[in-house]
């Protein structure tokens, strides 16, 4: 396909995407639920959850700035009830969304999901949704439909409020002070920026990070993000007043998912094409209930932070003024006691396999990198679906309770696995 073509179509595709964020912008949500295929279709995390056979509940968090984020926990493994799964301490860990998506992201692969094998392995499942989020649209003053100023957040917020306060509240509330992390995209990404600016309170409350693809420098992304940048479409979305993106009402879910399922070809040709899709490694059965709970929404100012990771190597600040300088983050001053494992996937068109490994160049810096994996046939949301081996979430696992068994320092190395084959640094 040459570039030419490439291009037009992705100007074609950001011109479908205008389409719909206009007509949810001005839509109401007249039409009913049709009936679903997939029984986790019209649930929530904890509804997901409890219908497949784990305990649940939920918390919400006010952070300093006021913004009221929604927690759900998994607090035991599968067959046992919430009052005997708060009977007995297990390890916290937080599964941590990327841009635009949620705390269900972690559930809908059904079986095997990742957060429903953490609970098995005996670990304490914390899901938080961060700031702007359909869970975490709410504010102490602000109305999000009504205050512009609700919207005026971009990660660095995630960064500076959310993540702190969602750790100070798992501390106080299991009584553990540190505390297992699993980031995917931005949730990775803005976990590693936390580290570098708050790197002391991270050493005493993190016991270890598996990342996903973490979403940092962006100069390799896919033609998609330039050229939304290009389009400067999303000073479109502020002329017309539009702050949230990609918080569709739930008629376009439905219309979407349907097609999904009415169509499963075009619905492989879109994945392909957004986050890179390979049919041997990638659930394609589950994109209809994904897309039934996928996006959920951000705001304008977050994703214009996104985009501004394709100008520039580096993992950046937000930049309010176009004519201001880029500030990076330092990743390389992430304390060393911290375990970090690094996963990319080089079927990934989001977060390229050449912008994961900058994350992993910093990390060795820093001296907190101890695993570090390309995986094949792996795109974006492969690591939310996978079909195949469930490589991602076996090390995952694994990674997690040797990191709560074992001391790690700045020279260590894990144990070798019969189970998973490790590449692991000196």
């Amino acid at each position: 396909v040459s570039t030419q073509s490439t291009w037009g179509i992705e100007r074609m595709l950001g011109y479908i995407l205008l389409f719909l964020f206009a007509f949810n912008a001005v839509c109401s949500p007249l039409s009913q639920r049709s009936p679903s295929k997939d029984p986790d279709n019209g649930k929530n995390t904890q509804e997901m959850a409890i219908n497949h056979g784990y305990p649940c509940e939920n918390y919400t968090v006010t952070t300093q700035d006021g913004y009221i984020l929604l927690l759900f926990r998994i607090p035991g493994p599968k067959g046992s009830s919430l009052e005997e799964s708060r009977l007995k301490q297990r390890q916290p860990i937080i599964l941590q969304h990327g841009l635009i998506d949620s705390s269900d992201t972690w559930l809908l692969n059904g079986n095997p999901a990742l957060a429903y094998m953490m609970a098995d392995a005996g670990l304490d499942v914390w899901l938080p949704n961060f700031r702007g989020n359909d869970y975490s649209r709410k504010h102490v003053k602000l109305n999000p439909d009504k205050d512009k100023k609700y919207w005026g957040f971009s990660i660095d917020e995630l960064i500076h409020y959310d993540l702190q306060s969602i750790f100070n509240f798992i501390i106080a509330k299991t009584g553990i002070s540190k505390i297992s992390y699993v980031g995917h995209s931005m949730g990775g990404g803005s976990l590693l920026a936390a580290c570098s600016e708050d790197r002391d309170y991270y050493a005493a409350h993190l016991r270890s990070a598996v990342l996903f693809s973490p979403s940092t420098c962006s100069l390799h992304s896919n033609h998609l993000l330039k050229f939304m940048h290009y389009i400067k479409i999303l000073d479109i979305f502020e002329f017309f007043g539009i702050n949230e993106v990609f918080n569709l009402h739930q008629n376009i879910h439905t219309i979407v998912a349907t097609i999904c399922l009415w169509v499963p070809d075009l619905c492989d040709h879109f994945f392909e094409f957004l986050a890179g899709q390979e049919p041997e490694y990638d659930n394609s059965a589950k994109y209809e209930v994904f897309l039934d709970h996928y996006p959920k929404g951000t705001s304008v100012t977050q994703f214009r932070q996104i985009l501004q990771q394709t100008q520039q190597a580096g993992y950046h600040h937000y930049r309010k003024d176009e004519k201001e300088r880029l500030v990076p983050y330092d990743l390389t001053k992430i304390h060393p006691s911290i375990p970090i494992a690094l996963f990319g996937g080089e079927e990934d068109k989001l977060v390229s396999v050449e912008d994961v490994q900058w994350v992993k160049e910093m990390l060795m810096k820093s001296g907190s990198l101890r695993l570090y994996k390309e995986l094949k046939g792996h795109g974006h949301l492969t690591y939310l679906l996978p079909k195949k081996s469930y490589e991602c979430y076996k090390d995952a696992v694994q990674f997690t309770l040797e990191s709560h068994q074992y001391f790690f320092d700045a020279q260590s190395h894990l144990k070798q696995s019969a189970s998973v084959s490790y590449t692991h640094l000196t």
